[in-house]
């Protein structure tokens, strides 16, 4: 799976290592939606990753073309296969590669992977109500916000909202259609 800026990749050797010493950026660590009341040793990054021969869950590094260089990783988690629908989850822990736009392409590949390669019907995500950039990437993508798990999260001493989106095959078979047809009618 690659884009213009990143590709998707395994773990590899050194990952885990660069993932446990980037976990200390306050940033990254406010994004996370899970509860984190450690941080995560080595062991537990590899453990994160999981077997890469389930079909229950998929993780990937982001790593950059130019360089190869590691910029975070993402993942669909909870597939169910029946129903057709995963979870996805990204993060970018070190802060120079945030806003430069890996995460959305990354998004955008993932997605490509879950609707073309496995044939899932349905991805959805949670965001924290206070992470506008986020928010305003998987609206650009064509995720819609679906509900709203109040005051569900709480954040230096102040609680907000989750905010639940999903995306549907058949929207993202849409929105690559028009990407078709624009770029034919802008080859013209």
């Amino acid at each position: 799976m690659r884009g213009k800026k990143v590709y998707l990749a395994e773990l590899r050797e050194g990952d885990t290592e660069l993932f446990a010493e980037w976990q200390w950026d306050p940033q990254f660590m406010r994004g996370i939606s899970d509860d984190v009341f450690h941080p995560f040793g080595v062991d537990d990054w590899e453990d994160m990753f999981g077997d890469p021969d389930s079909n229950e869950a998929f993780f990937f590094t982001i790593r950059q073309i130019k360089d190869d260089a590691l910029v975070g990783f993402i993942s669909l988690t909870g597939v169910m296969m029946k129903n057709r629908l995963a979870v996805i989850g990204i993060g970018i822990p070190h802060e120079s590669y945030r806003g430069k736009g890996y995460g959305k392409e990354a998004v955008s590949l993932l997605l490509a992977y879950a609707f073309d390669h496995l044939g899932l019907h349905k991805v959805r995500l949670h965001v924290h109500s206070f992470n506008q950039n986020a928010i305003e990437m998987y609206r650009s993508l064509g995720f819609v916000q679906e509900g709203i798990n109040r005051e569900s999260v709480y954040q230096s001493g102040k609680w907000y909202d989750q905010l639940d989106f999903g995306f549907l095959q058949s929207e993202w078979r849409l929105l690559e259609e028009t990407k078709v047809s624009r770029f034919k009618h802008e080859a013209r």
